[in-house]
């Protein structure tokens, strides 16, 4: 956990109507019940960050999202309207995401990852694809333009020709973020987008995580790193063993003492004793 003054308070933009919620939402495999009546709700505009010890259900609680998993009870909701269980449909409907392990074609080029993604949104129809008729030409020129524009936009144009294994780790993950953001998404789901990174390439994410809320895209991010959630995040949710301990600001999950023992696994006083020793330190 970080100290109150450890960072800059995130630039928070103006939050807008309901775009996704959850409700109730249970996940049981077997006797594991990895979710227990889970509920939220993002906004349009908005940047919540979800948090908990390894094993609390964050992943879990994605794929329901998502339509990777189908809940065992509890529903999901874009703008009112449930989302069907299948994710390639969940995607067109305008939810993308990341993983917590990189899923990119490691054999394609950077520029050839993103127009996967961007192929999603391309509605040529199977006679003009088939013969690449003028309207498949204009669509795959305006596929590479967005293309081009993404790459741009996450830093990643001079290695537009590079194979994607070729990329450093954390080049590779905005290219992940590139490719997500090609199928044009309302919501943005990020699987600790920072894991592996040094502080310049994790500063380097947050500000490109504001960029994309700045678009209009609103963003939900898992991670393990608390300093760059709570100078990240407009709300954070904290999960614990699958259940929904705390929900707020910065500010007051930071400040919840329930946050600092079950996230940290210690008493609160010691952890604050541990805090405070650390910011005294030269």
């Amino acid at each position: 956990m970080s100290g109150k003054h450890a960072a800059p308070e995130a630039p928070r933009a103006a939050i807008g109507q309901s775009i996704l919620s959850a409700e109730g939402v249970t996940m049981q495999f077997g006797g594991l019940r990895a979710l227990n009546d889970v509920s939220f709700g993002l906004s349009e505009g908005e940047i919540i960050g979800l948090i908990g010890p390894n094993g609390a259900g964050k992943t879990t609680f994605f794929n329901c999202l998502t339509g990777l998993y189908a809940p065992t009870s509890g529903s999901v909701a874009l703008r009112g309207t449930p989302l069907p269980q299948d994710p390639a449909k969940v995607t067109d409907r305008g939810i993308a995401r990341t993983f917590q392990n990189i899923r990119l074609f490691p054999s394609m080029t950077a520029e050839e990852n993103v127009l996967v993604g961007r192929h999603v949104r391309m509605k040529q129809g199977p006679l003009s694809s088939l013969l690449h008729g003028p309207a498949f030409k204009r669509s795959e020129a305006e596929a590479r333009s967005r293309t081009a524009e993404l790459l741009e936009f996450v830093g990643l144009s001079r290695f537009s020709d590079e194979l994607a294994r070729n990329l450093p780790y954390g080049d590779q993950r905005r290219l992940e973020i590139a490719r997500a953001l090609a199928t044009e998404p309302s919501v943005l789901l990020l699987d600790e987008p920072t894991a592996g990174m040094n502080a310049q390439e994790t500063e380097a994410t947050r500000q490109l995580i504001f960029k994309i809320r700045d678009l209009g895209t609103s963003v939900v991010v898992i991670e393990h790193d608390t300093k760059f959630i709570f100078t990240l995040c407009d709300r954070v949710l904290v999960l614990v063993q699958g259940e929904l301990l705390v929900e707020g600001t910065p500010d007051e999950v930071r400040g919840d003492p329930r946050v600092v023992e079950a996230y940290l696994g210690a008493p609160p006083d010691e952890v604050e004793h541990q805090i405070h020793a650390a910011e005294e330190t030269p």
